[in-house]
């Protein structure tokens, strides 16, 4: 292009030029005789000269631009040029951040000019609005683009095979991925169907007696508060994890709460997931638009990377890889939305939303990964195609959108998402709902099932039970639960089957296998083996279980654990400390004075000889009498393991209990026989209390009665008389 030159009548410039140099030329002399006076006068006068020459050199630059503006050909939106007859006058009236140049033209020129300018406007205007109807599409840098250009690039022989195996490489494997989301092996089973192995498991595992923890808890309890130290059934304990963590529930919630994540986040990775197929189908679409516009031919032209004519049979060939490409990415929608909606991990929703979208960009994987570089370079370098488009269509393609987006999550929550809610919430009810502190236990000899409770949840700062104690002082994972020379708590066995026997052996034949009493023989310090230095390492493993089995666990002696010997349940201590709890007193209370209920044999024997030298009189109705028939509810109540004042008996057996607390022993000829247990009160019961005939000897019958035992020895025959 010619350069630029400024017109000759433009002497003005240089007057004003020279005009400027004689102010600056007197500032500088100013400057020499006054240099600290004229500083800041001098900064503000160097600081109007500088404006005004960037105003100058603007007029310059417009000038240039206009000159321009008349050479170039092609360019109708230009201002007019100033010619011999347009005067420049720069206007210095203004202030100097706004000073301007205004063109002097003749008012012949000027309505010419108007006229001019307005036609150009209008032009440009059509031209404007024409060049906006298009686009430009570019050719997508994918495997799928491979066709287009076959046989039109100069490649070898491998290039071309193995570009021919990447196209249907790409096509197989997003194929088989399509194929494989909808299998029922990857799908998975509806969530349905979980409900009913839920309800199988309730039934058969959660409540069985076998799988209770050391504490005592429950199977299903463990499960449904979230123990992590559960073992079995991990697969409701994950199913319940899953579901409080979706809907938002609380471990012992059943309600849905008003904000449910996982809901929600399902809902946000279905949608996003839909956006990247629907991004899939219009270029699809786009790009199908785009070659339709090729104008077709019986073959192709291709000259300089544009498309001036298409052939049928390449055109046919696009058609059909839009058609693949709409067909896998309709079933990877359909596919991706349902595989989403069957995620019930929270935490899976997002990896699996990502991987899908994998699956769509493999074309391009391929592409950029191990397209021949000469076929990279020739799609890339492909000029774009032009696509027509309107403000109607605009608006068209909007509201299809709009439709599509809000038709998409509706049908998504009401056929998935809320059936799914329904379900988890189902799922629930049937892991945990109702009562969970319970387990059943089934005797094959009486086909009877026995029930026991349980705690109701995991009190992490409990009391640990007898065996957590014994594992906790013995686990050895610091000093302080590493044992010493002898363990703790723990009674070694000597193998597999002696294991086995020791843990189903009942209390009574435990006491029956100790030769001796072990308070009265090892403990007292007159004991016959209080010295024994092998037995007195297992009395203190046995004192600090029956301490344990009591709650005391501090005790180390049987007087400290006296006051817990009547309890219906102290059987190990009564075992230990037999003579603390009256196991060799024959005139003590008779409940729980029995081998079923700890006392050892040994120690009854101690007290059987002390009626060698006893009176043959009834015992006197005091304190320990009126003790006895005061325990009379809660020691049968405890044998049938219910509560016998609520049954229709009770009222009978009141009348027993009310007249021996008020007669004594006398009693006993009238209310010989008990009406709950049907033992006869001078015989005893061996399950469960001590004959009384060594109280009540006289009322009893010794030394009639041969039967009889307990008696003492004053009441031989001939001498119960009297």
């Amino acid at each position: 292009m010619p350069a630029p030159t400024i017109p000759a009548g433009s002497k003005r410039v240089e007057e004003d030029l020279q005009s400027w140099k004689e102010p600056e030329l007197s500032l500088s002399a100013e400057l020499v005789q006054l240099p600290e006076e004229r500083l800041l006068v001098l900064e503000q006068e160097m600081a109007w000269l500088r404006k005004q020459l960037e105003s100058e050199l603007k007029h310059v630059t417009a000038r240039l631009q206009v000159v321009e503006a008349r050479l170039d050909p092609g360019n109708h939106n230009f201002k007019a040029a100033p010619t011999d007859d347009t005067n420049v006058v720069p206007d210095y009236g203004l202030p100097l951040e706004t000073l301007t140049l205004s063109l002097e033209v003749p008012e012949a020129q000027e309505s010419g000019m108007d006229e001019a300018a307005s036609s150009r406007k209008s032009r440009g205007s059509r031209t404007s609005r024409k060049a906006q109807e298009f686009t430009e599409v570019w050719f997508e840098e994918s495997a799928w683009s491979i066709p287009l250009l076959a046989g039109l690039v100069n490649l070898g022989v491998f290039d071309t095979l193995f570009a021919s195996a990447l196209v249907f490489l790409n096509l197989g494997m997003q194929s088989a991925f399509s194929i494989i989301l909808l299998t029922p092996a990857f799908m998975g089973e509806e969530f349905e169907s979980k409900i009913q192995s839920a309800q199988a498991w309730r039934t058969s595992v959660a409540h069985d007696e076998r799988y209770m923890d050391l504490a005592g808890t429950s199977l299903v309890t463990r499960v449904c508060k979230g123990d992590g130290s559960v073992i079995l059934s991990t697969v409701q304990a994950t199913l319940v994890e899953h579901v409080n963590s979706f809907l938002g529930m609380e471990k012992d919630g059943f309600d849905l709460p008003a904000f449910q994540p996982g809901i929600l986040l399902c809902m946000l990775c279905i949608v996003l997931w839909a956006l990247c197929v629907y991004k899939e189908f219009r270029r699809i679409w786009v790009q199908l638009e785009a070659a339709a516009e090729i104008p077709k031919a019986r073959s192709t032209s291709f000259f300089e990377n544009t498309f001036e004519t298409i052939s049928w049979g390449r055109f046919c060939l696009l058609l059909l890889t839009y058609a693949c490409r709409t067909a896998i990415a309709s079933v990877l929608l359909v596919a991706g939305i349902l595989w989403l909606a069957r995620t019930t991990s929270i935490s899976e929703l997002m990896l699996n939303a990502v991987a899908l979208n994998a699956i769509l960009d493999v074309d391009e994987f391929l592409f950029v990964g191990m397209t021949p570089i000469k076929i990279q370079h020739a799609i890339q370098s492909l000029e774009p195609m032009k696509v027509k488009y309107s403000r109607r269509r605009s608006e068209c393609e909007s509201i299809v959108h709009f439709i599509s987006l809000v038709a998409l999550v509706s049908c998504t929550y009401l056929f998935q998402l809320g059936p799914l809610t329904e379900a988890m919430l189902s799922l629930k009810n049937e892991l945990c709902g109702g009562n969970q502190a319970f387990v059943v236990g089934f005797n094959p000899e009486t086909q009877l099932t026995h029930a026991l409770n349980t705690p109701g949840s995991l009190d992490i700062g409990r009391n640990l039970t007898i065996s957590e104690l014994a594992v906790e002082s013995h686990k050895a994972t610091s000093p302080e639960t590493t044992p010493g020379d002898f363990p703790t708590y723990l009674l070694y066995s000597t193998d597999k089957n002696t294991f086995s026997n020791d843990n189903t052996r009942s209390i009574e034949l435990e006491g029956g296998m100790i030769p001796f009493c072990i308070e009265t023989d090892i403990m007292n310090p007159a004991g016959r083996y209080h010295n024994d230095t092998a037995l007195i390492p297992w009395t203190a493993v046995l004192i600090r279980n029956s301490a344990a089995s009591v709650g005391l666990h501090s005790a180390r002696s049987c007087e400290e654990m006296r006051g817990m010997c009547s309890r219906a349940e102290s059987r190990l201590l009564r075992m230990v400390c037999g003579e603390t709890c009256g196991c060799t007193e024959p005139y003590s209370s008779a409940w729980y004075k029995v081998a079923a209920q700890g006392c050892a044999p040994a120690c009854l024997q101690h007290a059987q000889a002390s009626l060698s030298g006893g009176s043959c009189e009834d015992a006197a109705n005091d304190a320990d009498w009126q003790a006895f028939w005061t325990t009379f509810p809660e020691a049968v109540s405890y044998f049938y393991s219910t509560d016998v004042t609520q049954t229709a008996l009770w009222p009978i057996a009141n009348q027993t209990v009310q007249a021996m607390r008020q007669d004594g022993c006398a009693a006993l000829t009238q209310f010989p026989t008990d009406v709950m247990t049907n033992a006869e009160w001078c015989s005893g019961m061996p399950q469960l209390f001590r004959p009384l005939s060594a109280i009540c000897p006289r009322s009893c019958g010794c030394g009639q009665r041969a039967h009889l035992t307990h008696c003492p020895a004053g009441c031989a025959s001939g001498n119960s008389s009297g």
